[in-house]
């Protein structure tokens, strides 16, 4: 049986979740959406299934590949790499063809993908379709947690752990505020952290005067339960970075967490002589650079 190409149904989700955990398993820096996370995200209003295609042969799923069209940008899209099982690498071309065919019918006029020499063969893809480079996306460190320089540092005691009841809705309404969420999916974003169970290796706040002022979490790799990575790390003032990052170092230390990844992005970038100073400091390494790619389609 030849390969099919299917757009987006909700029961393809597990799937989806087992075939980029599988080819993504050596990457660095990367990991694979949750299937309960995908859900999440692909049930909000302007969700157009016709950006998410799944290749099948024999009625399994072998490879998928997902879009976005950038509202605002005049024809612009990201495009990402199709994740495609080993032995079926015929797939990926048959995938991003569809995937452009798709975009041209809406418009798109340039697609944009993410790169990185740590993200498999994403680099000889890009250059192999004719991709240029437009700009960094995000510059990654990592550390060996039992080998970081771990410090008390003056105001380390007002680092405290997440209280879900306490502080979920200021959390919300910083998410709202912060990072453009609506209020449904802020809350479902610390209700879920709330259910996660082991996967949270820490989720701490500083707070004053009862207002939460910084916060940072660190996740689990569901691949490798003994490595862990950064989430959004929220301050108001520059020297509560080193703080957080201090204290999920301690706890990770005390969890046996044998490495954590942490990642400058966005508006950060601006930063990121500054941020690479501070990682150093607390014995991170840098392990990789991702960046956009673009092509006229």
């Amino acid at each position: 049986m030849s390969y099919e190409i299917r757009r987006y149904q909700e029961e393809f989700l597990d799937a989806q979740e087992r075939v980029g955990r599988e080819v993504t398993k050596p990457w660095r820096t990367f990991e694979q959406t949750s299937a309960e996370q995908l859900k999440q995200v692909y049930s909000q209003p302007g969700f157009d299934p016709e950006t998410r295609l799944y290749c099948f042969k024999d009625g399994e799923l072998i490879g998928f590949l997902t879009s976005t069209v950038l509202e605002g940008t005049d024809g612009k899209a990201n495009l990402e790499f199709p994740l495609v099982l080993p032995g079926h690498e015929k797939a990926e071309n048959l995938l991003f063809e569809k995937a452009v065919e798709v975009l041209q019918k809406k418009g798109m006029k340039v697609v944009r993908t993410r790169v990185s020499a740590s993200w498999g063969k994403t680099v000889e893809m890009a250059a192999q379709r004719g991709y240029t480079f437009a700009e960094e996306s995000a510059v990654c460190y990592t550390v060996e947690v039992r080998a970081a320089p771990l410090k008390r540092l003056p105001g380390l005691e007002e680092v405290t752990d997440y209280d879900h009841e306490r502080d979920v809705d200021q959390m919300v309404e910083i998410f709202v505020n912060e990072y453009n969420m609506s209020p449904e999916q802020a809350r479902s974003n610390f209700d879920l952290l709330e259910k996660a169970g082991d996967t949270v290796v820490a989720h701490v706040v500083i707070r004053k005067g009862g207002d939460i002022v910084g916060r940072a979490l660190v996740l689990r790799y569901d691949a490798d339960p003994r490595r862990a990575h950064t989430g959004a790390i929220y301050i108001t003032e520059e020297q509560q970075r080193a703080l957080l990052l201090t204290r999920v170092l301690h706890i990770c230390k005390e969890k046996d967490i044998d490495w954590l990844d942490t990642t400058i992005f966005g508006e950060l970038l601006s930063m990121k002589d500054q941020l690479a100073e501070l990682y150093t400091s607390l014995g991170f390494d840098h392990t990789a650079t991702i960046a956009y790619y673009e092509k006229e389609i």
